[in-house]
């Protein structure tokens, strides 16, 4: 892979956390990286392979970045996390970022793993990052950010990709300025839940600068000794030190105070209000309110357990708890084969001893066997035919989201929509495709730009030494 393996302390993948919390710089610091676990490590070897079909594409012939091979299914590959066999799924989501790359205009132009500094237009040395992929243009340049995780990541003034964009500028002379930065999240596994894959918004240069004054001035914040505390679900959700923040502290209590005529002495009294609250006493703000308190809530009560657990293994203590071993697993201390024979001999019928489960059609999707040393699976047809003709789908339960969800609203009574008075439609909007889900990805059209987003009243914008004039058709 590229150099990728050092991040900047301000990097574009955080500005989400310390561009609207500063403070969350100096908390973090505090606490040792976490340990990369194996969602993490997947994510890294899905890169890999992408960073490979680019560059390999690329002879000098102007070729198109090349699909993963069917072939690839079953290789073994060793790297520095260990050993892990190349699979149909990893295979189908890369193709699904290869493929819209190859639908660009310069395809043959694409490049990977770019590590990108901003410093020109920000004044700043401490905001580089890595660019998947990067696709040139005079007219519209391409900044394309692959994500391999389920939460969906919009593309839409997206702050990481904003930062990778203005990084892209930086390193381009004034006459090579594109007209638009289209900004591009490629995400496959949203495939799964009915939802686009990929989702584009389109920059102006102009507006890009702008920005940079936003980035310099959100990053000098972070360089306060007092720099503020503030919460939010998205800039805490991954935060190291939300376990012990004062400030998402006081306001979940504020949140949950919601719920109280007046603050409890005790956890008793706590308890006891929570039990005696009845919602259908509450009015729709009342509500309103304390859903959307409930993911900080949620939030902070596994960090304070995480925070708990990680004091009283370094011997701190907390009042009132302490370590204990929760409930241990049985296992067979014999092999399979030999575990067998002992069964059997002891009357348990062979035909019990293993549990047989008839595969699912997402399983059936992912099966590969070996056929005379190859590995084979069903064919797209073959999965049409039983997409289309063996499944029978059933709606997902309906379920409370913000109005910001990008699935479409469930509507439950439509009389009002037909004038029937005591008449009740159940209509469900579901999305039932016609092919597996990494065969129905849809690529959108880019989102209009939209005006630069102003800095908050806590900041003060700073002069911002600019490297790079407007090159002299935008003036």
């Amino acid at each position: 892979m590229g150099d990728s393996t050092t991040h900047a302390e301000l990097s574009p993948s955080k500005r989400h956390r310390w561009g609207v919390c500063p403070g969350s710089i100096r908390e973090e610091a505090k606490y040792p990286e976490p340990t990369t676990g194996p969602a993490a490590y997947d994510g890294t070897r899905t890169h890999a392979l992408l960073e490979e079909l680019v560059t390999g594409g690329k002879d000098g012939a102007g070729r198109a970045p090349l699909r993963a091979p069917q072939m690839l299914v079953g290789t073994v590959v060793t790297d520095e996390y260990g050993t892990y066999t190349i699979d149909q799924d990893r295979i189908d989501r890369v193709n699904v970022a290869i493929d819209y790359i190859r639908s660009l205009p310069n395809a043959h132009k694409a490049i990977a793993e770019t590590r990108v500094y901003p410093d020109g237009l920000t004044g700043r040395a401490d905001l580089h990052g890595t660019v998947d992929v990067q696709v040139p243009g005079e007219d519209i340049y391409h900044v394309i950010d692959y994500k391999d995780g389920m939460h969906p990541v919009e593309a839409f003034q997206n702050p990481q990709l904003e930062q990778y964009a203005i990084g892209v500028l930086a390193g381009l002379d004034t006459d090579k300025y594109p007209k638009v930065m289209r900004l591009t999240i490629i995400q496959p596994k949203l495939a799964l839940k009915g939802m686009d894959a990929i989702s584009s918004w389109d920059v102006t240069v102009p507006e890009l600068m702008q920005t940079a004054k936003v980035i310099a001035a959100e990053a000098a914040a972070t360089d306060e000794p007092n720099a503020p505390l503030v919460p939010g679900e998205s800039q805490c959700r991954y935060c190291k030190a939300k376990g012990a923040c004062p400030a998402l502290a006081a306001k979940v209590s504020a949140d949950i105070g919601l719920l109280f005529s007046a603050a409890p002495a005790t956890v008793t009294d706590v308890a006891t209000q929570a039990a005696n609250k009845d919602p259908g006493t509450m009015d729709g703000a009342q509500l309103a309110q304390i859903l959307e308190a409930a993911p900080l809530v949620e939030q902070l009560l596994k960090a304070v357990k995480d925070e708990v657990k990680r004091r009283l293994e370094s011997n701190i203590p907390v009042p009132g708890f302490k370590l204990v071993r929760g409930n241990g697993s049985r296992g067979w201390n014999l092999s399979e084969e030999e575990m067998t024979k002992k069964l059997v001999a002891m009357g348990v019928p062979k035909s019990e001893v293993y549990v047989k489960k008839f595969i699912s059609p997402a399983q059936v999707e992912k099966l590969v066997w070996d056929k005379k040393g190859e590995p084979v699976r069903l064919t797209k047809p073959q999965l049409e035919k039983m997409e289309t003709e063996y499944v029978t789908k059933s709606p997902g339960g309906i379920v409370v989201a913000p109005e910001s969800d990008r699935r479409s609203a469930v509507v439950t009574d439509a009389s009002a929509m037909f004038g029937a008075a005591g008449q009740t439609i159940d209509v469900q909007a579901t999305v039932v495709p016609s092919s597996p889900p990494w065969m129905t990805a849809v690529i959108p059209g880019a989102v209009p730009a939209t005006a630069p987003v102003e800095i908050p009243p806590w900041m003060t914008a700073i002069p911002v030494p600019v490297g790079n004039d407007l090159p002299p058709w935008m003036k």
